[in-house]
């Protein structure tokens, strides 16, 4: 629902069609209650003028604002975060001294366009180096290192028409924050208005550099020099955690908005914790499984941090409910007891469970 005001005729002619249809004053023999005629078309208004009050009022408040209204209202404090492009660099074979101009057209297998921004010239090993933009935004056009692309636009001379993802791949494509992580971010801004460098504000201003970046976490006294270690993270555990490419994107804007202060940004290893779960005969059953991953899932989406250890105990307590599952055993490292443990620079994620 949007508000909206018609126009001073529309207003008239719906109200006089009211009274036309509750008087019915072509009918023969008309029966009518004046003043309940009068009381439906006053409350007919009202309701209108209520409802648009109600809409309005929503609008005030962050938490109830609708998204479109919600950033019109914010975006002077906090900027929204839309949709950005893939980059990367890619290895094109060809005749050494050869020219890639700007503008060709690589096509990769999935259907996603990639365009060079400018020229390039093959070197004396017979391949060149040239960097490549996604056609469209979105993190859909992310390619992994190794994949093949080939030419759609005009062969230049001495130039092949494939072309390998090389580096870290094509990286950086991030779709436009939901609607639900800007409110986030507004919340946030509201409850912490002044940043300076104090403990979180870094994370804070890495999640607001970038629509890759869901999570951050932020450390002090990294390092032999004391630098504050930001790790930064795309997607959920739920998902899929996905790591962020775009890391001299967010360390820029870091840097313009922070303190002088020594900091560095990473994107943790993803370590999996592969569980062997094994529950009750009479409770292994499918439903009771996918409510077991289910669990393990949304655990780790808000417990889950660099540098934590997961113990198969924890794992436990989460899977048991007393009701549906009155019992398991749940193995870490081949043990019961078992343990991961990670470091700063990893984060945990479920992996793949084993059923036992």
């Amino acid at each position: 629902m949007s508000f909206k005001r018609d126009s001073l005729t529309v207003l008239r002619d719906r109200t006089y069609a009211n009274y036309m249809s509750l008087y019915r004053p072509l009918d023969k023999t008309p029966r009518h209650n004046l003043l309940k005629v009068l009381a439906s078309v006053d409350a007919g208004i009202n309701h209108q003028l209520l409802g648009d009050l109600d809409f309005l009022a929503k609008q005030i408040f962050p938490d109830t604002a609708e998204g479109e209204h919600l950033r019109s209202h914010w975006s002077s404090r906090v900027a929204p975060l839309y949709a950005v492009a893939a980059t990367g660099t890619i290895s094109v074979p060809g005749v050494p001294g050869a020219v890639l101009p700007a503008g060709l057209v690589y096509t990769a297998p999935s259907g996603q366009h990639y365009f060079t921004e400018m020229s390039f010239r093959v070197g004396s090993d017979g391949f060149a180096a040239a960097a490549v933009r996604a056609e469209t935004f979105g993190a859909e056009a992310n390619l992994a290192a190794g994949e093949t692309l080939s030419l759609s636009s005009s062969i230049p001379p001495g130039v092949d028409s494939t072309a390998a993802v090389t580096g870290d791949g094509i990286t950086g494509g991030a779709d436009a924050e939901s609607d639900e992580a800007y409110l986030v971010r507004v919340l946030q801004a509201i409850r912490n208005p002044v940043r300076y460098g104090k403990p979180g504000d870094f994370a804070d201003w890495a999640a607001d550099s970038s629509p890759e970046v869901s999570r951050a976490w932020e450390f002090r006294n990294f390092g032999v020099f004391g630098a504050v270690l930001i790790l930064v993270t795309g997607g959920n555990q739920i998902d899929g955690i996905v790591p962020v490419g775009s890391l001299a994107l967010i360390t820029s804007y870091i840097s313009e908005v922070a303190p002088p202060v020594l900091f560095t940004v990473r994107t943790p290893a993803l370590i999996p914790l592969e569980p062997a779960i094994a529950l009750l005969p009479a409770e292994n059953t499918t439903s009771n499984r996918t409510a077991v991953t289910g669990r393990l899932k949304q655990y780790l989406q808000t417990a889950a941090a660099p540098g934590m250890a997961c113990t198969a105990g924890m794992l436990r307590e989460v899977i048991i409910d007393g009701v549906t599952i009155s019992d398991a055993a749940v193995k870490l490292n081949g043990s019961e007891s078992g343990q991961v443990t990670t470091t700063i620079l990893e984060l945990p994620v479920l992996g793949d469970i084993t059923w036992e």
